[in-house]
Formats: structure tokens, sequence, C-alpha cells
């Protein structure tokens, strides 16, 4: 006789079975979302997970969180601790992602000991901690040089400002200064980006952005603005607002990029208010034609700066948000028909300027992922400084050099030799270095 009681308990465990997987998602149900839709989609990668819990079944971008900032790499004055950050980097060039470096000069994230050196040594601490990024991460698709400048928001204190040429005859002369350090010592590749909160929500915050973006447009040294989605910033703000100051920094012709965006109402724990927050602000965001690209701020439960805001649970269940991201992203065409063509051999260019003082580039072609070294030799073929030492994609890139050995001291005039060596491939040139 069947036992009707137990056969429908059967059915209803099966039916919740059903329904917690229908919130959940397999590496078989579909790739990042954003793939061929134009723009990237990403999110952070800080400290929990290697990497996070489903990430590549999301996301095609990745910003370092924490990981990146002055005072977790240097916390120690001249003890640096890069690991974390070569293995994200490393793993976007494995998974073709762009890498975002947040952040060079911040206000809330600094070393401790900075501020009790004094004004010379301040500005020579700034500048090598530029340098030696740009030295490492020639990878790298963006750096964010300056976070939160504006006024009220968390620029440097005045220790720092002062010694990177204070507010001066610009009012910004202390971010120019850092974005001039920037762009000489970043790759060319590397996209120099200004990123603050509080700016698309707020038309006078928009104005006095546009004030420093315009000041560093037309001195070259910016290629990119960022701006953040807190929850705080977009949840009280109408569309039309948004969208109007978007239009206004779009105006300039730089890119924007939504660097940290984190969507619930109030933070608070309501799986309704979510989802309609993200249905008013994504699609205005996505659709915006200014828009480059979107990064998340966190998506886990419990690993999330704003601990609301979450998009799955710690086991991968997904909230109704991002069931109806998904779905929002899969409605978007394609439109990505192929992006620059990769290089086709191994190839050293010769270093230009040559001769140079005080410093020069060297570019060089890989047609293929490979672990790669760049390393100056002088004339007894003794190696005095490794200028690049990591996994590398396929591409185009380049890396300084500033006539200094791996002790920092300045190394005389000479002739010496660039090596760059990639699996089997070994080529070398010579360049003068004259004082």
């Amino acid at each position: 006789m069947v036992n009707v009681t137990a056969t429908a308990q059967k059915l209803k465990n099966a039916l919740i079975l059903v329904g917690v997987l229908s919130t959940m998602i397999t590496a078989e149900a579909f790739a990042q979302m954003a793939v061929g839709k134009g723009k990237y989609l990403g999110n952070v990668w800080g400290a929990f997970g290697s990497p996070p819990l489903n990430y590549d079944l999301y996301w095609n971008q990745i910003t370092p969180e924490n990981a990146s900032k002055w005072s977790s790499v240097e916390g120690t004055r001249n003890s640096y601790n890069w690991a974390r950050v070569d293995e994200i980097l490393n793993y976007c060039l494995d998974k073709k992602y762009p890498f975002r470096f947040h952040t060079l000069i911040w206000g809330q994230q600094y070393p401790s000991w900075l501020t009790s050196l004094d004004s010379l040594s301040i500005a020579q601490e700034v500048e090598e901690w530029i340098r030696l990024t740009g030295e490492r991460y020639v990878s790298a698709s963006f750096v964010d040089v300056v976070n939160e400048p504006l006024s009220g928001h968390n620029p440097p204190p005045a220790p720092v400002i002062n010694a990177l040429g204070g507010t001066g005859a610009t009012d910004w002369d202390w971010v120019i200064r850092s974005f001039q350090w920037a762009r000489q010592y970043m790759a060319k590749r590397v996209k120099l980006h200004l990123n603050d909160f509080g700016i698309i929500n707020d038309t006078q915050a928009t104005n006095n952005y546009l004030v420093i973006i315009n000041l560093l447009k037309e001195r070259n040294l910016i290629d990119g603005i960022g701006v953040q989605g807190h929850l705080f910033e977009l949840e009280n703000t109408d569309t039309t607002t948004i969208k109007r100051n978007l239009d206004a920094l779009a105006a300039t012709g730089l890119p924007i990029y939504i660097t940290e965006l984190d969507i619930q109402p109030g933070n608070q724990l309501s799986d309704a208010t979510q989802l309609a927050e993200m249905q008013r602000i994504f699609p205005l965001l996505w659709r915006h034609p200014g828009i480059k690209g979107i990064t998340f701020w966190g998506y886990i439960q419990a690993q999330i700066w704003q601990q609301n805001a979450y998009l799955i649970t710690s086991t991968g269940a997904e909230r109704p948000a991002m069931q109806w991201l998904r779905s929002f992203m899969a409605s978007i065409p394609s439109d990505v028909t192929g992006g620059q063509d990769l290089p086709t051999k191994f190839a050293l260019a010769q270093n230009y300027p040559n001769p140079f003082n005080p410093s020069t580039t060297i570019e060089y072609s890989l047609p293929t992922r490979s672990k790669v070294n760049i390393s100056i030799y002088n004339l007894l073929g003794i190696r005095i400084r490794t200028l690049v030492d990591l996994h590398q994609q396929a591409g185009s890139y380049s890396a300084q050099w500033d006539g200094l050995d791996e002790r920092g001291m300045a190394v005389p005039s000479g002739v010496y030799f660039y090596r760059l060596t990639s699996g089997q491939n070994v080529q070398q040139r010579k360049m003068n270095l004259i004082r």
C-alpha cells in the first residue's frame, strides 16, 4: 500500500530542492554576464578567497579592494608586501580580465609612518611609491591615481598635500603633481584615473570634480573618470539628476567608470528593496554611453563592506536582485566584434629616448602568455636592476628605467644592456645613459 504521507513529503522536499537550485548558478549555465556586451562588469577580490566564490561565473574585471592600497603594501617603511596584488594581477592576465590598481594616493589608507617625515622626505616617498608601482604593474589596465580628493571627502592630511605642492595656483597642485609622477612612471598602456564618491548624485560635487578633471585634461594627465556608486550616494537620488551629471562628465570626452557600486537602500536586509533599487539604478548606468565599465564593491554575504548589500549568500544562493541582474544582462545584445590585434611574434624594441637622462622606456611584445623577465646589466654582465618579473598575457607592453640600481642608487653614465626573457625566447639590446 502506498504511504501517501511519505510520498507527499518526498514531493515537497523535491520542490524545495528545485527552488533552492533555481537561486544558484553553475558553470554550465552561463559565462560572465558582461562578456560580449561592450563593457565590463567587475567586482573586488580582497582578503577573502582565492578567488572569491563563483567569481568567474559572474564577473570579468577585478579591483584588489584593500590589497593594493599603500598602507597594505608598505605598512612598514621600505618593507613591501606585493604578494596578494601579484596574485590577483596574474589571475587577471590568465583570464584576460581588466585589472584596476586601487589606489596610489588616498587620505584614509596611507602608511602611518609617512606623516612623521619632513616635507622633502614625504615627497620622495610618494614619488618612490608611484615609481615602484609603475615599474611592477606594467600590465595593469587602470590605476586610481588620486582617490577622493574633494574637500570634505578623504584628501590626504595637510603635511602630504603641502609636500606635493599644496593647493598652489590651481587650488589642486598636489593632485597635478601626483598625476605627473603617475604619467612619468606608469607604463603607457596603463590608464590614469581620478576617483571619488558623492559625485553623480550631487550637481555641485560634479562641477567641483570637473574643475580637477579639466586641469588634468589640459595637461594630458588623465585617461578616465572614476565615479563610485555606494548605496548612500544613489538611494535618495532621482535618475534625472544622475543622468544629467553623467552627461556633464561625458562631455569631457573621457570615459567614465563606475568603480564601487553596492545596492541596498538604507542598508536594510530586504530582498524587495534591493531588487527595486537594482532595477531603478543599474539600467541607467549600464546604458549610459559614457560609461565603459561597472565594478560592484563586493557581492558575497559576510565578505562585503556594506554588509546587507550582498548579492549571493555565503553558500552561493542568489538574492532576487542578482537573479534579475543576470536576466537583464542576458537581454543585452552582444555588440563586441573584436579587439586589438595581438602581436604575432616575440619582440624587444629599442629603448627611447636613447641616449637618455633621467629615464627611458622599453617596449616589448608577447605572442602568448608567459613568464617575463626584463633586467638591466652593465658592461661586465652584472645584473643591476630587474624591471619586470611576472606572468603576462599576450600583448604589447612597456617598462621604464630611471637609471637607478636595485638599492635605489644612481648608476654612472655609460653603456648598459637590457634583456627580455620569455620562456625559451631571449632578446637583448644596448642603451646609453648620459648624466
